[in-house]
């Protein structure tokens, strides 16, 4: 009897995978590491689940587009009608055989699962060979996902590199499995888009998504019977003054419940909230009432009582803050001058230290001097030396010594330099402490110009909610400013609002060649003219 080698006690099927660790060690869910790999790691993982059978895995490269190639004139010339009648034959002839040969060769069974494999449970992944084989999609739909399916993709999706969109559309989600499938999307760092549709929660916790621990930028609720109270959860999360996060820019609540009520708490987030620019709420019950909200809240609208405590306690906090930093500068500057006046007061008290020693050693060299003439007059009796050369040659020397003293001075002992003020960070600021103005005693705040797009399409607004944005936008067209480096103008820049009144409706015109000439994708094409306007006002 031969030895056993390892590859001969391994688990049956996972011989090959670097995890397995043969009988002894036998390898187990909690056990495995995932490699990043979806197609290796969902099926070993669904195996090690217990799973006899499980949703495919169906990897979707990205579509490529080719366009047929324009002939040239010269084949244009060359190619007769009889030439391109024949090919069109020959070419239906030769699909009417391959279709007849491929119909023959499938069973019944085969057609029936090729026609019918769309309702089965899987999971689509779509990726992309920018920079090797990267995971961009990930979507599931039409099957119900219960809390074993959960924790095998709280195990697979984290490893996934470059994850961006996790789409699920019904797949029967409870508050209890929604709440535990959140746990997973703070562990995909690069997941910015997220779309839960066609799953109704009883408790509206919707509002969840939109949180510090979730660095989402487009979030797709559509078609979940949202109502008001779901309305009002996600409205406090939207106008949370605490949230770190500041990333959600597009927000989609069409085809659900949300009326007068649940407009007017989107209209208090859109008041303070000033990151979002898309907001969705087309296929809704929203009448006047709450178009006419959303409509103040882009133009002027009068800060409430609890917001003008709120606005008196910052400025406040603010004036506080400005009054410490103050006196901070002023110390700074009281020593700075004390400091160049104890240098200027040691500077001379050097001077007059140095003065005495310069005199004492000149009477010294004097001396000297005299001592070496009278020796030098003995020795030699006949030359007769100029006194004047002789007080010129110390004083020269001693210059040349001053100099390289205060040149050594000025190296080794450098004045000292003003100290650099701390950097303060540049915050955003509060939508609150921004310039207001008062009107028959009430202040009034300048409205939201960071929403850029704004959908209320096929709800039941009426002309009376078109005059209040009438007004708003008219407003916004007064104190129009310019994006910097960009031609775009602040505020909205596209408004849908087709709703229950007639087409020709003058005040519908009139907004819509407002939002025309704002919108840049809608310049190229023909305006409304004033005439026009004119005609069907006095219609």
């Amino acid at each position: 009897m031969g030895k056993k080698t390892l590859k001969d006690k391994t688990v049956g099927g996972l011989e090959d995978d670097p995890n397995a660790t043969g009988l002894q060690e036998p390898l187990t869910f909690e056990k495995y590491q995932c490699t990043g790999d979806l197609e290796h790691d969902y099926p070993m993982l669904c195996t090690l689940m217990g799973y006899i059978e499980y949703p495919k895995l169906i990897c979707r490269p990205p579509t490529q587009i080719t366009y047929p190639r324009s002939p040239t004139a010269s084949e244009k010339n060359f190619i007769d009608d009889s030439d391109v009648a024949s090919q069109k034959s020959e070419q239906s002839h030769i699909s009417d055989k391959l279709d007849k040969s491929v119909e023959a060769t499938k069973t019944a069974l085969e057609l029936i699962e090729e026609r019918f494999s769309s309702l089965k449970p899987n999971i689509y992944v779509d990726w992309e060979t920018k920079n090797g084989r990267l995971v961009r999609k990930i979507s599931i739909r039409g099957w119900k996902i219960e809390e074993k399916m959960i924790c095998l993709l709280a195990k697979c999706l984290p490893p996934v590199v470059d994850l961006y969109t996790l789409s699920l559309w019904n797949v029967g989600l409870t508050d209890d499995t929604f709440s535990s499938f959140l746990s997973i999307l703070p562990q995909c760092p690069d997941l910015k888009v997220f779309s839960l549709e066609g799953n109704p929660l009883q408790e509206q916790s919707y509002y969840k998504l939109i949180s510090a621990d979730l660095p989402l930028a487009y979030i797709s609720l559509r078609n979940n019977n949202i109502n008001d109270e779901g309305a009002r959860l996600i409205s406090q999360s939207l106008q949370n003054m605490d949230i770190k996060n500041k990333s959600l820019i597009s927000l989609v609540l069409s085809f659900n419940h949300i009326g007068n009520v649940g407009a007017n708490y989107i209209a208090e987030a859109l008041r303070l909230n000033r990151s979002l620019l898309v907001l969705n709420l087309s296929n809704n019950l929203i009448e006047d009432k709450g178009a006419l909200a959303l409509a103040e809240v882009v133009g002027y609208f009068a800060l409430t009582h609890k917001e003008l405590v709120e606005r008196r306690r910052m400025l406040m906090e603010k004036t506080i803050q400005e009054m410490q930093k103050s006196p901070v500068k002023s110390r700074r500057k009281d020593s700075k001058s004390e400091r160049s006046q104890s240098h200027q007061s040691n500077m001379v008290n050097d001077k007059a230290q140095a003065k005495p020693s310069k005199s004492s050693q000149k009477k010294k060299d004097k001396e000297q001097q005299k001592k070496e003439d009278k020796s030098t007059a003995n020795n030699l009796p006949n030359k007769k030396e100029d006194p004047k050369a002789k007080k010129q040659t110390p004083n020269t020397d001693q210059k040349s010594v001053r100099a390289k003293t205060v040149k050594s001075a000025s190296k080794t002992a450098p004045l000292p330099e003003p100290e650099p003020e701390p950097v303060t960070p540049i915050e955003n600021l509060n939508p609150l402490l921004e310039n207001a103005e008062s009107k028959n005693g009430k202040v009034y705040l300048m409205g939201n110009r960071v929403l850029i797009n704004l959908n209320l399409l096929r709800n039941k607004i009426t002309e009376i909610g078109l005059k209040g944005f009438l007004n708003s936008m008219e407003t916004q067209m007064q104190e129009t400013k310019l994006i910097p480096g960009t031609k775009l103008p602040t505020g909205l820049l596209r408004l849908s609002l087709r709703n229950n009144f007639p087409v020709d409706c003058a005040t519908f015109l009139k907004l819509e060649q407002i939002m025309q000439s704002r919108d840049p994708l809608r310049q190229s094409a023909p305006s409304v003219t004033e005439e026009e306007v004119k005609e069907v006002s006095l219609h």
